[in-house]
């Protein structure tokens, strides 16, 4: 097993969920994000996703694409992302899951990609714009490279085409809590306890949930449904509003906001 099912496998032993965090890389530098993704560890984070800057990002909403802008007027690119990565890897065996546009791995090449991907400390390749029917090049080139590809469920999904993303998605199936873009949210759609559980229906696969989550409270509750969750926009307000501080000082303000988060999402 790769490390990202082993943290579930390890996390299932114990009756717990899985607090993933999102946060940009080289967000509003190299060194930033580094400090940012080590604190976020060390607040409590079991799999770190990590975004890769793209100009014209469809599911995300102003902060993750405010964050985006940030790091391409930087002159930050994907090797640097990368090199963030490897850099993560010298500090900490987290497991980690890059946030990538389809247009960035065509680019390269999906074999490429993934070969550079897989070295660098990738364990999966979360890609939101690449329909499963599309993505057999890119499933086999992350296979051979021992990563996964993780495709994202809406609660709009049809039964036939659930069916196709459980089966190509690996390591875990995210569900979309809401339609539209990523972006904090003042409460739950009333639906999510039953669109959750009809994937988990269709597979033993763990299933994540995210966007929109941005409080304790709202961590809690969907840890009581689905496998783990994810929290992005809100931490990647709180990196954007330090932005010009310290790396330091950054990654405490990312830990401090995280450490409730994940102490909610692991309460029993």
């Amino acid at each position: 097993m790769g490390r990202i099912e082993t943290r579930f496998s390890e996390l299932n032993n114990r009756g717990e969920k899985a607090f993933m965090p999102f946060v940009t890389a080289c967000d509003p530098t190299p060194e930033a994000s580094i400090a940012v993704a080590s604190a976020l560890e060390k607040a409590g984070a079991d799999v770190i996703e990590l975004g890769l800057a793209y100009s014209d990002p469809i599911a995300d909403g102003p902060v993750i694409q405010d964050s985006y802008s940030r790091v391409l007027a930087n002159g930050f690119t994907v090797a640097d992302a990368l090199e963030v990565v490897r850099e993560i890897r010298k500090l900490s065996q987290v497991p980690l899951a890059a946030m990538v546009s389809y247009s960035i791995v065509w680019k390269k090449g999906p074999a490429q990609f993934a070969a550079d991907a897989a070295r660098a400390g990738i364990d999966a390749l979360i890609i939101p714009d690449l329909p499963p029917e599309d993505a057999s090049d890119a499933i086999a080139a992350a296979e051979g490279n021992g990563i996964g590809v993780v495709f994202l469920v809406t609660p709009n999904t049809s039964d036939k085409r659930l069916g196709a993303i459980v089966a190509a998605s690996r390591p875990f199936i995210y569900y979309v809590s809401v339609v539209g873009t990523t972006g904090a949210r003042e409460a739950l759609p009333p639906e999510l306890s039953a669109g959750v559980a009809r994937v988990k229906a269709m597979t033993d696969k763990p299933v994540v949930v995210g966007f929109g989550v941005s409080t304790p409270e709202q961590a809690r509750a969907v840890s009581r449904l689905a496998d783990g969750v994810i929290v992005g926009s809100a931490i990647v307000s709180v990196v954007g509003r330090c932005s010009h501080g310290a790396p330091d000082d950054m990654a405490k303000a990312a830990a401090d906001f995280a450490l409730p988060l994940a102490r909610a999402v692991k309460a029993r």
